[in-house]
């Protein structure tokens, strides 16, 4: 079984100040979600929590711990040399890699300041070549992304990098379900079935990110039988692989089922454009208006409110181009435009008003995109949206 992603272990190996501070803020964030009265000590204990630590205080007492100016690895020159080795995994530049592992053969393990290891920064980026790279050169495959509880396969297959989720598997990598299922591999599916029909035994040891009311996270993968074949339908309706989902419907999961951010399979199969899943849930008895944990929408508005809310501009195009209806569809928190606003999505906005959204919506609590944008001067990306808005004559 995986190990619990509130282990200590599961930090960055050269965690900051600033890396903590900028989860608590992204948690505070989630828990408002959910609590409007939710505060910053309560997402730093949350954070402390998912840890391993009982409080902020001793969190952060460990973090100075390692702050050693004795450690070699915190070095001026050994974080320049990781920040030029990211670099290089980013812009695809093989000859750079390896002229730096060759010079530093540890860096095939390293972490930059978000604890993204290389290999899930290859498999984020969709490198497959440079996945094959460090594996050559003794990355391990085993090492989780930041503080979630994601190998690089499985972050692969969440990020939809299909190429550098094969290379993995091609280089050795063990596949378990929920990686099986987010490829879209049938028959590796089927074979975490018995002759009965029943999950064989720990089938997944990987799985999607989950969080309780209070932001303690979920175990990773879930700990019922049916939970994992849950949580494995989700990743398939994620990647829009429809023979994947088939097959796990014959294995009665949960079609309520609670995966990242509370959505649930028919959610996600909205938000890869998969009809032909999303039909083939909505016939198995998904419910089209239950809510996700964080937009708070039925599955359709989901589609395009959580890309807008992300700042993910492909695919709020393509759901928009596959259906222009979409443009101010209202979700529980409002439409994709108030989504974009909320968090400072400038050409989102703009491609949502160019595609015929009403600036002039107001969302239930009767706030228009201008009023969310407005409400996050700290924010130059926000503030940006607002500028952009008041010069269009916005309400």
């Amino acid at each position: 079984m995986a190990e619990p992603a509130s282990s200590p272990r599961s930090l960055p190996a050269r965690p900051s100040l600033e890396y903590l501070r900028k989860l608590a803020k992204d948690k505070l964030r989630e828990l408002q979600r959910a609590d409007a009265s939710a505060r910053l000590a309560d997402a730093q204990r949350a954070v402390a929590r998912e840890h391993g630590f009982a409080s902020w205080p001793k969190l952060r007492a460990h973090i100075d711990a390692l702050a050693s100016p004795a450690d070699p690895a915190g070095t001026p020159a050994r974080l320049a040399l990781t920040k030029e080795f990211f670099a290089a995994i980013r812009r695809g530049d093989d000859t750079a890699l390896d002229r730096l592992l060759a010079a530093e053969p540890s860096l095939a393990n390293a972490r930059d300041d978000e604890g993204s290891t290389a290999l899930s920064v290859a498999a984020e980026t969709d490198r497959p070549g440079i996945v094959d790279l460090l594996m050559a050169r003794g990355a391990d495959a085993e090492l989780r992304y930041a503080h979630s509880a994601h190998t690089p396969l499985s972050w692969a297959v969440t990020v939809g990098s299909l190429d550098a989720a094969r290379a993995l598997v091609r280089a050795g990598v063990p596949l378990d379900l929920f990686c099986a299922a987010g490829m879209g591999d049938v028959p590796a599916v089927e074979s975490f079935f018995g002759p009965d029909g029943r999950l064989v035994p720990a089938a997944s040891r990987t799985g999607s990110s989950r969080y309780a009311a209070d932001g303690t996270r979920l175990p990773c993968p879930p700990e019922s039988p049916r939970e994992v074949v849950s949580d494995a339908l989700y990743i398939a309706s994620r990647g829009g692989h429809a023979g994947a989902v088939e097959a796990l419907l014959a294995h009665d999961p949960d079609l309520s089922f609670p995966a990242f951010m509370g959505g649930t399979a028919l959610h996600w199969a909205y938000f890869a454009g998969a009809p032909a899943i999303v039909e083939m849930l909505l016939r198995a008895g998904a419910d089209p208006e239950r809510r996700d944990h964080v937009v708070r929408c039925p599955p359709r508005a989901f589609g395009i409110c959580a890309p807008a809310n992300w700042g993910w501009l492909p695919k709020v195009r393509q759901r928009l181009a596959e259906d222009p209806s979409l443009v101010d569809v209202m979700g529980g928190r409002g439409t994709p435009l108030h989504e974009a606003a909320r968090e400072g999505h400038l050409e989102i906005a703009k491609l949502l008003v160019d595609a015929g959204a009403d600036p002039g919506r107001r969302t239930p609590d009767g706030e228009t995109a201008l009023d969310l944008a407005r409400a996050r001067p700290d924010r130059e990306r926000c503030a940006e949206v607002a500028r952009w808005l008041t010069d269009r004559g916005a309400p």
